[in-house]
């Protein structure tokens, strides 16, 4: 399946499709975004908070998306959940509250974790799992805290010029959300063996692509879910850093698009591969 940007999507400013709805879920009020009609893709985003981007729109042409913004990163602190089991429970009640209680997921970074969590307790909601930079496996990362700012735009952008163009994380912002992402990932070791020993359970069918120019996870994390998961496909994006769909959201979209819409005739289903213009 191909997915190209259209004049109509193009021309406008990425997410504008979407509209914004709240749901309760664990006394926390949370946002969500979404767009497009059909069988539900649902989103967990990174630390950085949700993100609605071209490859989002270009993802809502083919379906309904819904991204949940978790508890922690709104208003509202999050003092309770401290292990990613517990964030990705509380996922899961948002997403039924909002309506839908089987759906494709797709987790990005922080939420990649999350997602793979959410889909070990609740096989039966998920049909299938798109992990980008997935960083429930860190060896060799460098945590963002530790980034100089200099650094930043490019261990997450190979293209930081494209729409929308990328900014560094707002101080303020951080300074709530960054104690939940410390206390759910970056207290919990590079190579999580509990996670590993846990993996060989998922048995839904899995996408996992990273960025060949990531500088926050490096792409070779990615073998881990390869060797470890028993559906499992790897990608690597030629052309892209951590923020695949900032970078290369054409490619995002179609790569996803297609193995979310084939099933099992997905083009690559059982190698590793590297997505080149």
């Amino acid at each position: 399946m191909t997915t190209s940007a259209g004049p109509a999507v193009a021309e406008r400013a990425p997410g504008a499709a979407f509209t914004e709805g709240t749901v309760a879920v664990q006394d926390f009020t949370v946002r969500y975004f979404q767009a497009g009609e059909g069988e539900p893709l649902a989103v967990l985003h990174g630390a950085g908070g949700p993100q609605l981007t071209l490859a989002l729109d270009l993802l809502a042409q083919q379906r309904r998306v819904v991204l949940l913004e978790m508890p922690g990163f709104g208003d509202q602190a999050n003092d309770v959940h401290t292990t990613p089991a517990q964030l990705a429970e509380a996922a899961a009640e948002a997403f039924a509250a909002i309506g839908i209680d089987r759906y494709h997921l797709l987790g990005t970074s922080f939420g990649g974790g999350i997602a793979l969590h959410l889909a070990l307790t609740h096989p039966g909601r998920v049909i299938s799992l798109v992990l980008e930079a997935p960083a429930a496996f860190r060896e060799g990362a460098t945590s963002p805290a530790d980034i100089p700012p200099e650094d930043m735009v490019r261990r997450f952008r190979v293209h930081p010029e494209r729409v929308p163009a990328f900014t560094p994380p707002d101080p303020a912002v951080m300074a709530r959300t960054w104690p939940l992402v410390e206390r759910l990932l970056a207290s919990r070791p590079e190579f999580d063996s509990e996670l590993a020993d846990r993996l060989p359970e998922v048995g839904i069918r899995t996408l996992v692509l990273f960025g060949d120019q990531d500088g926050i996870v490096p792409a070779q994390n990615g073998r881990t879910y390869r060797r470890l998961m028993p559906n499992c496909s790897y990608i690597l994006v030629h052309d892209a850093a951590h923020d695949i769909q900032g970078d290369r959201p054409e490619a995002f979209a179609d790569v996803a698009g297609d193995f979310l819409a084939r099933g099992w005739q997905f083009l690559l289903p059982e190698q590793s591969t590297l997505i080149n213009p």
